[in-house]
């Protein structure tokens, strides 16, 4: 729950997170890194998971609420900030997994920015540079308190990939690049209706266009949050730096946060949620959105998990993997749940065939 879920190496692998929703001691933090064979069938109520070795258990950074990625041309899951425990010092560097050699170690990747969490995160597999959008800083990341994010942020996780795509574009590479350099796209400002942004999903498609969606924004003199609605997503244009607003028809989902996403072909998924404003409604519905049409359809959901947010959903061939999450009640679910874009429905079982 509030965790990061990474499918590398045909494993599907699950890491950090909390046992509760608000505490912030160590032993509120999920201390292990868990993963089950995607190669081989898998059982909804019996998923074989492999916990990682111990020694690596220790190096792994607790973490909740982060974001990460997976750079495939170095092999490394990039946790990138996220709440850490009251006792928590932060280290100079980015802590990664190399699925290479299946260990938690320290990287040559800089961390000197001040930590965020409840933003979102993706990789441009072309450059290898991380793009980071959103979130928050307070004191439960050591940092200010009340802080926003406000523009589009660029990790460097690359040199070489990222040197050899700017100059493809015709862009003048910026100062003295390294690996972990970290900057402010210089583009279109972001727009007003997004400002601040937290608790929302970005979805890259085409290596190029981040889908911005959902999510909430707080209103200082309401003192309120105010989840946003579905009927607009907004795009931003990694290579051209630029942001434009899209409208949406069909079945326009509820406004809400926290919910999980993912990319089958041309369609974005999203899934359950919950209305922050309150934190009463909470939601178990599956929306798919045609990004060639940008028309969302409601997908039938026979037999699906409860009500949950702070879970995550990954697309392996024509499933949805959803992982965890925080019902209702405030307690967690470990179990893992598989929708078959064929059958259109929720299944007991998981076939890579």
């Amino acid at each position: 729950m509030f965790h990061t879920m990474e499918i590398v190496n045909g494993e599907l692998c699950v890491f950090g997170g909390k046992s509760n929703s608000t505490g912030t001691n160590l032993s509120d933090f999920l201390l292990d890194y868990r993963c089950v064979d995607v190669t081989t069938p898998i059982e909804q109520r019996r998923p074989n998971w492999k916990m990682q070795s111990s020694a690596s258990r220790f190096a792994m950074p607790p973490l909740a609420q982060q974001s990460s990625v997976y750079d495939r041309g170095n092999h490394i899951i990039v946790p990138y900030g996220g709440q850490t425990p009251n006792t928590f010092s932060k280290a100079n560097h980015l802590t990664v997994y190399c699925s290479q050699f299946q260990a938690w170690g320290a990287s040559n990747i800089l961390d000197g920015v001040p930590r965020r969490y409840l933003h979102t995160a993706v990789v441009q597999e072309s450059s290898g540079d991380m793009i980071v959008f959103g979130g928050a800083s307070d004191s439960t990341t050591n940092n200010q308190e009340g802080a926003r994010w406000l523009n589009v942020n660029r990790m460097v996780l690359d040199k070489d990939r990222h040197v050899a795509h700017m100059r493809a574009l015709g862009r003048p590479v910026q100062g003295n690049v390294t690996v972990g350099s970290f900057n402010t796209d210089d583009g279109d400002p972001t727009p007003d209706a997004i400002i601040s942004i937290i608790q929302h999903a970005s979805v890259l498609i085409n290596d190029t266009q981040m889908v911005v969606l959902g999510g909430s924004l707080n209103k200082h003199k309401e003192a309120v949050a105010v989840d946003l609605p579905f009927s607009t997503v907004y795009v931003y244009d990694i290579d051209k730096l630029t942001w434009r607003s899209q409208p949406c028809t069909g079945d326009i989902p509820l406004p809400r946060s926290v919910f999980a996403s993912s990319l089958y072909k041309n369609f974005i998924y999203i899934h359950a949620g919950v209305n922050t404003s309150d934190w009463s409604t909470y939601f178990d519905d599956l929306y798919e959105l045609d990004t060639m049409k940008w028309r969302w359809r409601k997908m039938p959901t026979p037999d699906a998990p409860i009500p949950r947010y702070a879970h995550q959903m990954k697309t392996l061939g024509h499933y949805l993997i959803i992982t965890h999450g925080f019902l209702e009640n405030q307690t967690g679910d470990a179990n893992i749940y598989f929708y078959d874009l064929t059958k259109q429905a929720f299944v007991s079982q998981y076939s890579p065939r």
